[in-house]
């Protein structure tokens, strides 16, 4: 590991203070320590060298913020699956594990090559204007003017096709399965599971339960009725969709990498964020 990358949530105090610790670990091992280039503002402040391609260039990136800034390191990612220590300064924390108390001992094992690492399967999503995404937790189709029921058909290779009408539909990740896929009724699956889930949202007719498929499906929503209606990716992509649109939903070729918490389980996590467990 010779390039770390530091991606701070924007105007966040805590997170600036906590990367001061951390390039201070990291240049005094002699590492390159790199941020983005909208940050060079910061680079003297943390020896750091601004770059506007931090996650092609960086072998450790470390996301300092919460879940969503987890979820735009997620977005930065090209075909380098680079490792990403997530460290949680927000109020979720199903993504960024590691505790702020924790992190520079998580710094120097990384440093030292024992940090625990886990791979976390990833969605790839072919927007009507052929723009592909990646998808660490979920696609959402929804209505985003007035309320109105929306018709989706399901195309699922080799299978029957199936219809939703409802407020919109999920497809998520495993490891999206605890988001709004599950406020909106959908099965917890554990991030070790490969597979997507499909999520109704507030359903009328057609697929009215969540649906766990294989990981190596296709699947395509068209949509057949409604109006004024959306598509979102992981809370931070969107754009407007229109009648007979279809979306092309599918097993990501690269995995997101995360660097594991020593001292906290998938379990602790819906302990300390869901009150599922004692």
């Amino acid at each position: 590991m010779r390039k770390v990358g530091l991606i701070l949530k924007s105007g966040h105090a805590e997170a600036l203070a906590l990367a001061e610790k951390i390039s201070q670990i990291l240049f005094k091992a002699g590492k390159t320590i790199l941020i983005e280039e909208h940050c060079s503002d910061l680079s003297e402040r943390l020896n750091a060298r601004p770059t506007s391609s931090i996650a092609d260039e960086a072998d450790l990136i470390v996301a300092l913020g919460g879940d969503g800034t987890i979820l735009r390191v997620a977005e930065l990612l090209n075909d380098k699956p680079v490792p990403v220590l997530g460290v949680n300064l927000g109020r979720v924390g199903f993504l960024a594990e590691t505790s702020p108390d924790e992190v520079c001992s998580e710094i120097q094992s990384a440093i030292d090559g024992n940090c625990i690492l886990a791979t976390r399967m990833m969605l790839e999503a072919l927007l009507p204007d052929d723009h592909k995404v990646r998808v660490l937790n979920e696609v959402v189709i929804h209505w985003s003017g007035v309320a109105r029921i929306i018709d989706i058909l399901i195309k699922l290779e080799g299978s029957r096709d199936l219809q939703i009408r409802s407020d919109g539909v999920i497809v998520a990740t495993p490891l999206g399965s605890s988001a709004y896929s599950y406020a909106s009724g959908g099965p917890l699956v554990h991030p070790d599971v490969e597979a997507m889930l499909i999520t109704p949202i507030c359903p009328y007719f057609g697929l009215t339960r969540p649906l766990v498929l294989p990981s190596n499906r296709t699947i395509e929503l068209v949509i057949e009725r409604g109006e004024t209606f959306k598509v979102t990716v992981d809370g931070r992509v969107s754009c407007d969709l229109k009648l007979g649109d279809t979306i092309k939903i599918r097993k990501s070729s690269i995995p997101f990498v995360m660097v594991k918490s020593r001292s906290r389980g998938y379990f602790d996590a819906l302990h300390a964020k869901l009150g599922l467990v004692r």
